[in-house]
């Protein structure tokens, strides 16, 4: 059986960059890490990486690009190092070894051991939008992750008491990560997960939140917002600072009304009800 391939893209950089660490994050790499003064990050196919080239030289970085590297399992050494950490009041983040210690007393264990799908909580929009879900998310809310990659935010909703929570990705791929991360905890039996569009998904949702960036949002925004209750919660992370305004204008036109934000270094998350009319 052949080898499972990757793809590598190397970005030299002046100094320490959060910001393109975090948009890099947002192409769904395997991982990241330093070589040097560059950083280097690796994705499961080329397609992505050639995205990820894309954008980060809009932002006036160059990146080389290396495709078909054979790899055994680039993520192990990521998953030997990785520690768990606290996001919010009540939730325990652990992107390590899935057979981990127990979470403190008073937060529930989410454990996302780092895999092919984007979403272990590191990333400043994934925090965003674990908080903004802290505060929404009562025991009879019914929850629609739109974009779910390691499922994270559907798996949070379910530990944060929702009755129930559906996650989907058009990558195939990713539902299958997601469904073997649901698997490890007691409460993903309330997380139903598919392959598809926001179309696809049945009924009505007290909250549905989507972490995408701007350009990826946009064109689902007003299926994401037909899914909402009448009174539910539209969550939307992914956001850079800089585009915020674009992104309220936009849910303006939609008719809907923002309610909070929530922002940490150069990422914006907004929690959006509909306009009365």
């Amino acid at each position: 059986m052949a080898s499972p391939k990757y793809s590598r893209l190397r970005i030299p950089r002046k100094a320490k960059d959060d910001a393109l660490a975090g948009l890099l994050w947002l192409h769904e790499p395997l991982g990241l890490q330093e070589e040097g003064r560059d950083l280097v990050a690796c994705f499961r196919t080329a397609d992505a990486a050639r995205r990820a080239r894309s954008s980060v030289e809009a932002q006036g970085y160059h990146a080389a690009l290396t495709t078909d590297i054979p790899e055994a399992d680039p993520l192990a050494a990521f998953r030997a190092a990785s520690r768990p950490f606290p996001v919010g009041r009540r939730l325990w983040i652990d992107p390590g070894d899935p057979a981990g210690g127990a979470a403190p007393d008073c937060r529930v264990a989410l454990r996302l051991p780092a895999s092919r799908a984007f979403g272990t909580g590191g990333h400043e929009s994934t925090r965003l939008a674990l908080l903004a879900l802290e505060e929404e998310v009562r025991p009879e809310s019914r929850v629609l992750d739109a974009g779910t990659g390691s499922g994270i935010l559907a798996l949070a909703a379910a530990a944060l008491g929702a009755r129930q929570t559906v996650g989907f990705d058009t990558d195939a791929d990713a539902v299958f990560v997601a469904r073997e991360n649901a698997r490890r905890h007691s409460f993903g039996s309330r997380v139903g997960l598919f392959a598809g569009s926001a179309q696809a998904a049945a009924g009505r949702f007290t909250i549905v939140v989507a972490n995408m960036l701007p350009d990826e949002l946009h064109p689902i925004l007003s299926a994401l917002a037909s899914r909402m209750e009448p009174q539910g919660r539209l969550i939307l992370s992914g956001i850079p600072a800089e585009r915020e305004e674009d992104v309220a204008r936009r849910a303006r036109a939609r008719r809907l009304r923002l309610l909070s934000r929530y922002r940490e270094n150069a990422w914006s998350c907004l929690c959006l009800s509909r306009a009365s009319s």
